[in-house]
């Protein structure tokens, strides 16, 4: 998350649904990822998306959010202008 540029870096954040929180989920607008960062060392654990048109992809991200099954919501603003839905697989 070094290049942040002109939109700035984080448009949203909110915790993994686990009782213990062990995640916080950072829509980084920049980029147009959501990053998964580990609450007990600030590690990136993982991250969803990359610039695009396509599912799974996002362009102009603004939110992240989580629902209590764990499933990721995406708001897309500007040119992007969609919700998506990111289920868990395990």
């Amino acid at each position: 998350m070094n290049n942040t540029l002109e939109r700035g870096s984080v448009g949203s954040i909110d915790f993994s649904p686990d009782a213990q929180q062990k995640n916080i989920f950072v829509s980084d607008i920049m980029n147009d990822v959501v990053c998964i960062v580990n609450r007990t060392d600030g590690a990136i654990a993982g991250k969803i998306g990359g610039l695009g048109h396509s599912g799974g992809l996002l362009h102009w991200l603004r939110i992240a959010t989580m629902d209590s099954k764990g499933n990721l919501y995406t708001g897309e603003v500007d040119t992007g202008k969609r919700v998506q839905k990111f289920v868990p697989v395990h």
